[in-house]
C-alpha cells in the first residue's frame, strides 16, 4: 500500500492534496498533521505493513513552539528518524531554503514549490517512495548558485548563516553557539566580506 502524511497548517490546501491523491492516484492518506507537536504521537501510531511505501509531504512553516520560520524542517528530522522519507512542499522555494532542506542536517529526499501543479507534486512523491531524491527541475538552477555560494564559507560560518536566515537576533545566534558576542560579530564581518554585502539584510537578499 501506497500511504501518504500531510503536514501543512492549511485545512484547504491538505484537503485540495487529499482530494487530488485519493482521485487521481493509488496513494491514500495515511494521517494529517498541522503542527510541530502533533508529529510524535503521529509517528507512534502508525503501524506499517511489510509491503507499504510511506512519504510525508511537509510545508516549511507550520506551527509549532517555539515559533520557528522553519518549523517544518523539525518535522522532517522526526520523520527521517522513525525511517519515513519527506518531500518539502512549500511557497518558501529559494536557493538556501531547498539547499538547507536537501542537506544530511534535515534530511528532505524531495523539493517542490507551491507554485507547481499537483503532478509535480505527484512525481516527487513516486520518486521518493522508489529511494530516490527529486528537485523540482526549475528550482534546480537556483540550489546550484546557491550551493556555489555557500562553498567559500566555513561549517562554523554556514551554521551562523543559517541562525541569521531564521530570525535570531545577534545575542540568541551567540548563546545558541555559545559563544561570545564579540566573537559572533567577528564571524559575520567575515561572511560579509566572503559574500560580498554589508549587512543582514544584504545577505539574505544574496541567498535567495
Amino acid at each position: 500500500m501506497k500511504k501518504l502524511i500531510l503536514i501543512d497548517d492549511h485545512k484547504m490546501l491538505r484537503k485540495g492534496i487529499s482530494s487530488y491523491i485519493t482521485e487521481n492516484t493509488d496513494w491514500s492518506i495515511l494521517a494529517e498533521a498541522e503542527s510541530l507537536e502533533e508529529i510524535p504521537d503521529l509517528i507512534k501510531k502508525i503501524v506499517l505493513q511489510t509491503d507499504d511505501k510511506i512519504v510525508a509531504v511537509v510545508d516549511i512553516q507550520i506551527k509549532g513552539q517555539p515559533e520557528s520560520f522553519c518549523n517544518g524542517f523539525e518535522a522532517v528530522k522526526m520523520l527521517s528518524a522513525a525511517g519515513i522519507p519527506s518531500v518539502i512542499f512549500s511557497s518558501h522555494d529559494t536557493g538556501i531554503l531547498i539547499e538547507r532542506a536537501m542537506s544530511t542536517e534535515i534530511g528532505a529526499k524531495g523539493f517542490v514549490s507551491k507554485l507547481s501543479d499537483e503532478k509535480m507534486l505527484l512525481d516527487a512523491i513516486n520518486m521518493v517512495a522508489e529511494g530516490k531524491t527529486f528537485v523540482q527541475p526549475d528550482l534546480v538552477a537556483s540550489l546550484i548558485e546557491i550551493n556555489t555560494l555557500l562553498s567559500i564559507l566555513t561549517k562554523r560560518e554556514l551554521q551562523v548563516v543559517k541562525l541569521i536566515q531564521d530570525g535570531l537576533t545577534n545575542e540568541e545566534i551567540a548563546a545558541r553557539l555559545e559563544i561570545k558576542l564579540t566573537t559572533l560579530e567577528n564571524y559575520i564581518s567575515v561572511i560579509y566580506d566572503k559574500i560580498g554585502c554589508h549587512d543582514r539584510s544584504g545577505l539574505l537578499e544574496k541567498l535567495r
